[in-house]
């Protein structure tokens, strides 16, 4: 359980501005958005693509901004191998 000192600098850090610890930044692999397009049907890829050992730590606001950033850097992912496979 956190203490109340812990959860206090998280709240400093987030109303500044500062970046999260690396481990808890989500990331996206091309290859694995790759691997999932090759798939007919694509049910749930932002549960695939969660790194659940990561995510599972998160209060419920980290929860929150980690699937926001999880989403836009799969939505970044998709437009660039759409952009790399139309040329």
């Amino acid at each position: 359980m956190e203490t109340l000192h812990e959860m206090a600098k998280k709240a400093k850090r987030r109303l500044r501005g500062g970046e999260e610890p690396p481990s808890a930044r989500a990331a996206v692999s091309a290859e694995r958005v790759r691997q999932m397009l090759k798939e007919e049907i694509v049910i749930d890829p932002l549960g695939r693509l969660t790194d659940h050992s990561v995510f599972d730590k998160l209060d419920e606001s980290e929860k929150q901004r980690y699937i926001l950033e999880l989403a836009e850097n799969y939505r970044r992912c998709l437009e660039r191998l759409k952009r790399a496979s139309a040329v």
